[in-house]
C-alpha cells in the first residue's frame, strides 16, 4: 500500500464527524475500556503479603533481589523507599551483574545472601518464574523464597514457594502488569496490613511504577494505562531529588509525556545495567545529592549508543546471508547488554523475529524480538533442551546457549517459524494499523488536543496514527547540519480555503517529482513546547500515491 508498509489497516470505519467522535472512535478501534481503580483481588496477593508482613514484625533479614533493567531496579527501590518510610532497617538490595550472572535468578548469589549475607528471606522482583532450583536450596536452609514476577510461567521450571505472578490472574487486564507495577500493588497490601500511612511516598511509588510500565512495554491495556498515566503525573509532582535531576539532564519539565518516558529517561536508566552494573541506578535513586550519578547514566548511555548503531550495521549485514529464512538468528562479537535493542531494530527493518546474541568463550548471551502474532518464547520453547537458560515475553525475551548449539537452535526456530508462517503468511508481511479517515478540514483548532487527551500512549495503546487524501503543492527538504545534504522532508498538502497542511517526514527524502500528485499519507499528531509556545505538528508515517 504504501512506501513503507505493505498492508495499512483501519481499526474502525467509524465516521468521525466532530471532536467529540474522536476519542469514541479511538477507543472502539482498539477495543479499549478505562476503568476508575485497580482492583487486583487475591490470585496469590494475600499469602505472599502476610509473608511479608510476618518478616517485618519478626525483623528477619529480608534480601531484595531485583532484575538489572529498569522494571527490575524500580522494583527495588520501590521496595527501598516502602521499608524506609515504615522505618524497617533490616534489608539488602542485590542486583545480579548482566556480565557474570546473566538473566534470571542465580544459585551463587541466592547461597551468597544466605550463607554470607545471612538473608532468611528473599523477595524476587522481575524475575524468578523459572529459579526451581534457588527455590529448592532455600527451602532445605530454611529460608523462605517469595517470587514476584510477571514474565511467562514455564510450568516444569515453576519455583515451589510463594508465587505472585499477573499471569495467574483470571481477569486479562491484570495479567500484563510489569514487574514494578505488581510490586506496587503488593506493597499497597503490605501498608494495609501494616496499618500504615506513607503519604507523599505512594505518589513517588507511582511514579516508579508508572516509568517500569512504560519503559518495559507491557501492553497498555486498561490497567496498564491508567497506571502509567497517574505514574506520569506522580513524575511530575515528585520532590525527590532523583526525579529532579533526571529531569533537568533530560532538559524535561512542565510538557513530560510517555515518550520523554521510553525515549529519554528509560535509556538513561538501562544504559547502566547494559554496560556495568545496574546497582549505580539504585544508588542513584537512593542519594539526596545524585547529581554525579546522573551523569554517569548520561555517559552510559552516550556510549550505549554508539556501540547499538555498530550492532545494527554488522547485524543488518550478517541478515543478508539469511533473507529468505522465518527468523534471524544472528552472532557477533557483540555486546550482550545492547543487543537486544539493536535486535528491535533488525526485526522492523525486516519484518522477521530476531535473536541477536554475543559470543564468548564458549558461551552465547543475548535477546529477541518478536513481530506482531509471533511468540519469541514459545519458539525458544521449541528448543528448550538446547537453551541454557531463556524466558520472556511474547514480544521479547533473553537467552544463553553453548556456542556449540548454534546451529542446531537456528535450524529448530527455521522450522517453528516456518510452520507458523505456511500457517499465517500475513504475519510476515509488514503492516500498519491506522485509527480512522481524516480530512484535512478535521485538522483544526482542538484537534490535536482531542487526540493527545488520551495519553499515555505506547505498546497495545499505541499512538493514534491517521489516514488522509490531499494533493500536494510543495515538497520541501531540510538538510542535514554536518553533511549539508537532504535528510528530511515536508509535505505541503493542500487544504481548506488555500491554507496548506505540512506534513514532517524524518530521516526521509520524499521526490519534488510528488508536487500536484493526489497522495494518500499516514501520519500522527504531536504537540511540543518551541520556545515556551505550544507548537502542533504532523508526523508522516507513510504514504502513497492515489491510483
Amino acid at each position: 500500500m504504501g512506501k513503507k508498509y505493505q498492508h495499512w489497516t483501519a481499526r474502525t470505519d467509524r465516521k468521525v464527524g466532530s471532536l467529540a467522535d474522536i476519542k469514541a472512535a479511538i477507543f472502539e478501534g482498539r477495543n479499549f475500556s478505562p476503568i476508575d481503580k485497580l482492583e487486583y483481588g487475591d490470585h496469590g496477593l494475600i499469602a505472599i503479603a502476610d509473608r511479608v508482613v510476618e518478616a517485618i514484625r519478626a525483623n528477619k533479614r529480608i534480601a531484595l533481589y531485583a532484575d538489572y533493567d529498569v522494571d527490575g531496579t524500580m522494583s527495588c527501590v520501590s521496595w527501598i523507599w516502602f521499608f524506609q518510610a515504615i522505618g524497617f532497617t533490616n534489608f539488602l538490595p542485590y542486583i545480579p551483574c548482566r556480565f557474570k550472572e546473566g538473566y534470571g535468578v542465580n544459585l551463587g548469589a541466592v547461597k551468597k545472601l544466605i550463607d554470607e549475607d545471612g538473608a532468611q528471606l528473599i523477595i524476587t522482583m522481575d524475575t524468578g518464574i523459572t529459579a526451581n532450583e534457588e527455590a529448592a536450596y532455600c527451602k532445605s536452609r530454611g529460608v523462605d523464597f517469595l517470587c514476584t514476577d510477571h514474565h511467562k510461567i514455564q510450568p516444569e521450571k515453576m519455583p515451589d514457594c510463594l508465587l505472585l505472578n499477573p499471569k495467574r490472574h483470571d481477569d486479562p487486564i491484570y495479567q500484563e502488569l510489569c514487574g514494578c507495577g505488581i510490586t506496587f500493588v503488593l506493597l499497597r497490601r503490605v501498608a494495609e496490613k501494616l496499618d500504615k500511612k506513607l503519604g507523599n511516598t505512594w505518589g513517588d511509588l507511582l511514579a516508579l511504577a508508572g516509568m517500569a510500565t512504560i519503559c518495559d512495554v507491557v501492553p497498555l491495556n486498561a490497567v496498564n494505562h491508567r497506571l502509567a498515566h497517574q505514574g506520569i503525573q506522580a513524575l511530575l509532582r515528585s520532590e525527590r531529588p532523583i526525579f529532579s535531576r533526571l529531569r533537568e539532564a533530560c532538559s524535561l519539565f512542565d510538557d513530560l509525556d510517555e515518550s520523554d518516558v521510553g525515549f529519554r529517561l528509560g535509556p538513561r536508566i538501562n544504559a547502566v545495567g547494559r554496560l556495568e552494573h545496574a546497582e549505580i541506578v539504585v544508588k542513584a535513586f537512593l542519594e539526596e545529592e545524585a547529581g554525579p550519578l546522573v551523569q554517569k547514566m548520561e555517559t552510559c548511555n552516550t556510549q550505549r549508543k554508539a556501540i547499538q548503531e555498530t550492532i545494527v550495521k554488522q547485524a543488518l549485514a550478517e541478515a543478508e546471508k539469511y533473507k529468505d529464512a522465518p527468523v534471524l538468528f544472528l552472532g557477533g562479537d557483540w555486546h550482550p547488554g545492547v543487543v537486544g535493542i539493536a535486535a528491535s531494530r533488525i526485526a522492523e527493518t525486516f519484518w522477521k523475529p530476531t535473536w541477536l546474541f554475543g559470543r564468548k568463550d564458549g558461551i552465547a548471551k543475548g535477546s529477541a524480538r518478536s513481530i506482531a502474532g509471533f511468540d519469541v518464547t514459545d519458539a525458544m520453547g521449541a528448543a528448550k533442551d538446547l537453551f541454557t537458560k531463556f524466558g520472556g515475553h511474547r514480544a521479547a525475551g533473553g537467552f544463553t546457549f553453548p556456542l556449540d548449539k548454534e546451529e542446531e537452535i537456528r535450524a529448530r526456530l527455521t522450522e517453528f517459524a516456518a510452520a507458523q508462517r505456511a500457517a499465517a503468511p500475513g504475519l510476515w508481511e509488514s503492516s500498519l494499523k491506522y485509527d480512522f479517515v481524516v480530512d484535512p478540514e478535521t485538522l483544526g483548532a482542538g484537534f490535536a488536543d482531542a487526540v493527545l487527551g488520551l495519553r499515555p500512549f505506547g505498546h497495545g495503546f499505541e499512538e493514534p496514527c491517521f489516514r488522509m487524501r490531499a494533493t500536494v503543492d510543495r515538497v520541501q527538504h531540510m538538510k542535514d547540519k554536518a553533511t549539508g545534504l537532504n535528510k528530511h522532508t515536508a509535505l505541503h498538502l493542500k487544504g481548506p480555503d488555500e491554507k496548506p497542511v505540512k506534513v514532517l517526514f524524518f530521516g526521509d527524502v520524499l521526490d519534488t517529482k510528488l508536487i500536484d500528485s493526489d497522495v494518500e499519507v499516514l501520519f500522527r499528531v504531536q504537540k511540543k513546547k518551541f520556545r515556551g509556545v505550544p507548537e502542533v505538528s504532523y508526523l508522516g508515517v507513510d504514504y502513497g500515491l492515489n491510483p
